[in-house]
């Protein structure tokens, strides 16, 4: 194996702990459907996906966060989660790939990307609980999803600000290494 790819495997396995670890431990129930849960592990997301590309984005917050909906018993959450959340990565780690690529962070393509991938959060839960849950639960359907839009929104203003703060500590910590600082 070799050494780009066994760092990559290591940096995919870290970022997928990570997520976990912010989705599970900062879990708020909602009390407004059974399972859901506000949490911040979309921050972490957000890091992944601005470290890792879009590969390294979509692993780390489709099973990350899938993992932590099932250690929370939340099990009709957790394909949604797997899919809502993996392409959460995957379009942050898009929109941020000309920033990997130059070195230069630029603010704007970095908000952009956050609130992005908020959007996605919001609107797939949204989509998921109004549409396809009810099948499975009565509690769920449009009226559950419409109220679910609040701690949805909030959890994705939350954590795309804290994501955004994420990103630039760690840009500031490569470029303190790099300048010897």
């Amino acid at each position: 194996m070799q050494n780009s790819t066994l760092k990559k495997l290591i940096m995919n396995g870290l970022m997928i702990a990570l997520v976990f670890l912010a989705t599970y431990f900062t879990r708020i129930p909602t009390m407004i459907l059974p399972g859901g849960y506000f949490n911040l592990g979309d921050a972490v997301i957000i890091l992944a996906a601005f470290l890792l590309g879009p590969t390294g984005g979509l692993i780390a917050g489709a099973a990350g966060s899938a993992l932590a909906d099932l250690a929370a018993a939340a099990l009709l959450f957790a394909p949604i989660t797997f899919v809502v959340k993996g392409i959460e990565g995957l379009l942050v780690g898009l929109l941020t790939s000309k920033i990997r690529k130059t070195g230069a962070l630029e603010h704007g393509r970095l908000i952009i990307s956050t609130i992005a991938g908020a959007a996605v959060m919001i609107i797939g839960y949204f989509l998921a609980e109004a549409l396809l849950l009810g099948i499975f639960n009565e509690a769920f359907g449009l009226t559950a999803a419409v109220a679910e839009l609040l701690p949805n929104s909030l959890q994705g203003v939350f954590s795309a600000i804290l994501g955004y703060i994420l990103v630039l500590l760690f840009n500031r910590m490569q470029w303190d290494r790099q300048t010897g600082q």
